[in-house]
């Protein structure tokens, strides 16, 4: 695998494991009686393609994703102390040296 695959797929890890720990519809991804661990993966990817693209990301680019895949912003769902919060981990996961 090379590089730049291995940087994309450590992110993705970090990214999904956010949001499965924010769990926005306490869905317990990857809990025994909860849905796959991987449940957030389809909102992940174009998280981290926005944060290798730039370096960082905005709460309003974390709502348009949601927005996109659930109908409404994150901020709606977990409120913009959580989204605040949330953006700043995925820009600090961005800029770690790999």
């Amino acid at each position: 695998m090379e590089p730049k695959q291995n940087v994309w797929n450590w992110l993705n890890a970090e990214v999904l494991r956010l949001l499965s720990e924010l769990d926005p519809y306490a869905l317990a991804p990857g809990a025994a009686d909860g849905v796959p661990a991987d449940e957030y993966d389809i909102e992940a990817k174009p998280i981290v393609n926005i944060l290798q693209r730039g370096g960082e990301i905005t709460a309003e680019e974390v709502d348009a994703v949601w927005q996109r895949w659930f109908g409404e912003p994150l901020t709606a769902v977990v409120g913009s102390e959580h989204v605040d919060k949330l953006v700043t981990e995925l820009t600090s996961l961005a800029r770690q040296p790999r």
